[in-house]
Formats: C-alpha cells, sequence, structure tokens
C-alpha cells in the first residue's frame, strides 16, 4: 500500500505547472510576444489566447505587442533583430514568413534568424462554394473550370497570400486554369462567396466553421493530408481529386525567438508551450474559436518550416 501511494504521489507531481525560475533566475520579468499582424486577426487571436492560460507554465506574463505592417514584414522584422535573451518571441506564420523573403528585394531577414520553439495550430485551406451553388462536389467544378479556361472566378484571400500559393499549386497540379479574384481576407472572401460575387473560393478552415455549420457555404475538399477533425465528411483535396496537391497554402503558426537564445532558456520556453497545449482549459476556448493545435517541439517544428520554405519556393513563380 505505501508503495502505491508513493508512485501516486510521483505521478501527481509531475502533472504539476513548471513554474519555477532557472537557475540564472529566468524569467525574472513578462515576455513580450510579437504579433507580424493587426489586432483581431489569427495570429492575434492564437496569441492572445496562449497569453491568457500560459502564465502558470511559463512561470510569468506573457504580453502580446503587435508590430503590423507590410503583410507582416514589420513584425518578423523586429522578432528577427530582437535580443536572443528568451525574453522576446513571437508568433511565425508560415508560408507569409518565406513568401515575404522570396517575393521582394531587401528582406532583412531569413529562416537561420530565428529559433523555432513550438508549433501551435495548422489551419489548412479549403475549396467551398455558396451552399445554393450548382456544382455539388469538386469533380463538378473542376470539370466547368476544365472546359471554360479563365472563366470560373474563384476567390481568396490576396495577392501573394497564403491562399494565392495554395491556388497556385491548384492549378498548376490539376492543369487548371482559374480567374482568380483577390480580396483584403478571409473574411470579405467569404461575404463574395455569399454574395455570389465569385463561383467558388478558397478559405482557411477556421474562418470558415462559422458559415459551414450556419448551412451557408458547402466545402467541397480540404487541402490537407487527412481530414479536418471539424469536417469528418469532408474529403481531402487527394480523396475528391485523385491527385497530390500540395497544402502549401496551410497557415502554420507556431512560437518562435531570434536565434542564439540559450539552450536552457529555449527548454524552458519549449516545456511551457507544451504543457499549454495540454491545458483542458486553453483546449476548450480554442475549440470553440474554431483552433485546432497541432504542437511539435523545437526540433520537429523547425523541420516544418524548412520543407514550408522548400515548397512555397517551388509554386512561387506561379503568383508572379
Amino acid at each position: 500500500m505505501k508503495m502505491k501511494i508513493l508512485i501516486s504521489a510521483l505521478a501527481a507531481t509531475t502533472l504539476l505547472p513548471t513554474t519555477a525560475a532557472l537557475g540564472d533566475g529566468y524569467p525574472e520579468k513578462p515576455i513580450t510576444m510579437v504579433v507580424a499582424y493587426s489586432p483581431g486577426g489569427g495570429n492575434d487571436t492564437i496569441s492572445r489566447l496562449m497569453a491568457k492560460h500560459i502564465e502558470p507554465y511559463l512561470g510569468t506574463r506573457m504580453v502580446v505587442e503587435n508590430h503590423p505592417g507590410a503583410g507582416g514584414q514589420v513584425g518578423f522584422t523586429r522578432l528577427a533583430r530582437a535580443d536572443a535573451d528568451g525574453y522576446t518571441i513571437g508568433l511565425l506564420s508560415s508560408p507569409s514568413l518565406f513568401m515575404i523573403e522570396l517575393l521582394r528585394d531587401g528582406v532583412a531577414y531569413s529562416l537561420d534568424d530565428f529559433q523555432a520553439v513550438a508549433n501551435i495550430q495548422s489551419d489548412p485551406i479549403l475549396l467551398a462554394v455558396n451552399a445554393s451553388s450548382d456544382y455539388a462536389d469538386l469533380a463538378a467544378l473542376t470539370d466547368d473550370i476544365a472546359a471554360n479556361p479563365g472563366y470560373v472566378n474563384v476567390g481568396g484571400d490576396g495577392p501573394q497570400s497564403n491562399v494565392h500559393l495554395q491556388a497556385a499549386a491548384f492549378e498548376s497540379v490539376l492543369e487548371l486554369d482559374t480567374n482568380f479574384i483577390s480580396y483584403s481576407g478571409s473574411g470579405p472572401t467569404a461575404t463574395a462567396l455569399l454574395g455570389d460575387e465569385v463561383d467558388a473560393a478558397l478559405l482557411s478552415t477556421s474562418s470558415a466553421l462559422q458559415f459551414i455549420e450556419a448551412g451557408r457555404i458547402r466545402p467541397l475538399a480540404v487541402f490537407d493530408n487527412a481530414r479536418h477533425p471539424a469536417l469528418p465528411d469532408v474529403p481531402t483535396l487527394a480523396e475528391a481529386a485523385d491527385a497530390e496537391v500540395p497544402s502549401v497554402g496551410t497557415a502554420v503558426r507556431g512560437v518562435a525567438g531570434p536565434a542564439g537564445i540559450p539552450q536552457e532558456r529555449l527548454a524552458h520556453l519549449e516545456s511551457a508551450f507544451e504543457q499549454l497545449l495540454q491545458d483542458a482549459d486553453f483546449q476548450a476556448a480554442a475549440a470553440n474559436l474554431g483552433i485546432v493545435t497541432h504542437y511539435l517541439d523545437s526540433n520537429d517544428f523547425t523541420e516544418m518550416l524548412k520543407a514550408s520554405r522548400e515548397a512555397t519556393a517551388q509554386y512561387i513563380d506561379f503568383m508572379q
């Protein structure tokens, strides 16, 4: 009996949040989370949700600072140039991070300027039509596009956005020619689809969920390796089209800092975010917002970022 009590006590101890400071006192002050976009968007929403729940695991407050501008370039540059002391971290949004670098001259950062901490969210793109559309499935839409090159209007965030990148991969692999119409975000794109301004739309899954649940938008396929947990009846693009279209437009959001963070501090940050993503209250709040979390540690997140940059570079020329 004593052994069982001891084992239970040890197990309970391992479940306690990691709040103790490291040997050097870190963290001794709040940690700043740089968000490269304006308040209210997807990156800001997940960052503020994390800030609300992470203090027990981080051992200090996390303060969100928005540094919007140039499609994310201002904030990403700010993060890359910050002191690598573990007190400034930020949310990287891929593939936007790489599209800025690959499409523009004079960008003052590269992937080597960042230290990955943990991936937090994966938000794939889906192809959808108005619920009243005659396109019953993906085949009906792609057949019409093939028969009428450049005629079918497909809306999406852009230009030169992750959605535009996904559109380029879609057209390239399936050898289709749509009339891609750019909007300033997923919200305006959804409004255009609901108003029949476009025949179909590419939307982030998180932004489309509310319209799908309300029966106003019909999803035809999701660009991902597996079906979305919130939309189990919606096929992947590979299932619907019998073709492998890379999910290059998937918005991957993860925490990173400037390169050079001391290893002990990096491990503390990584552990805090790992515990956060196991927190029941955080997960319930995320689910309520349509956010699907996808945790990866610093090593796996680094590999994901490298793969994302390679895939982005492969289709970047189709967007120019």
